[in-house]
């Protein structure tokens, strides 16, 4: 097996991992987590606005980024789009956490991750805080951007790799 699919399948599980189970950022009692814009989808579409509704349609397509990186093992392509997806969202929420990116106020569409309550106390999503400015960044995002850039790589190298 090339070094490619390797990290192919590596930046993919990490990112699923990040994904799904580890939250963004945390504020309070509030998670930042891919979760909670399902269990609260409901209510971005009381007041209809379409910037909302893009925003969460991007974030459903970064949601599958982990699975476009493992397809990598088979061809390039994909593995390239899904680590570019994932670098691109790790990367603008840690500019929005720290303040970096307000331009028109584009900060509020990480909103729709907010959710109040856990899926599993302490478990789902698993909230370790590393510091942030606005809120507390969480480990899940981190690991979103490794897994996203490992994905790249692979991608790079290709399936054939060395």
């Amino acid at each position: 097996m090339g070094a490619g699919k390797i990290l192919c399948i590596l930046g993919g599980i990490i990112t699923l991992v990040a994904t799904f189970v580890f939250s963004f950022a945390s504020a309070g009692s509030f998670y930042y987590y891919y979760l909670g814009l399902f269990l609260n989808i409901g209510t971005f579409f009381e007041d209809v606005k379409i910037d909302v509704i893009i925003m969460i349609i991007v974030f459903i397509i970064v949601m599958l980024s982990g699975i476009l990186i493992i397809l990598g093992v088979k061809s390039r392509v994909p593995s390239i789009i899904g680590g570019i997806l994932a670098i691109v969202f790790a990367v603008y929420f840690i500019l929005t956490v720290y303040g970096i990116l307000d331009i028109a106020n584009i900060g509020k569409y990480v909103e729709v991750l907010k959710y109040d309550k856990a899926l599993v106390e302490g478990i789902i999503p698993f909230d370790l805080p590393l510091g942030g400015e606005l809120i507390d960044l969480s480990l899940g995002t981190y690991l979103m951007l490794g897994g996203g850039v490992l994905g790249l790589i692979g991608g790079i190298m290709g399936p054939d790799g060395f």
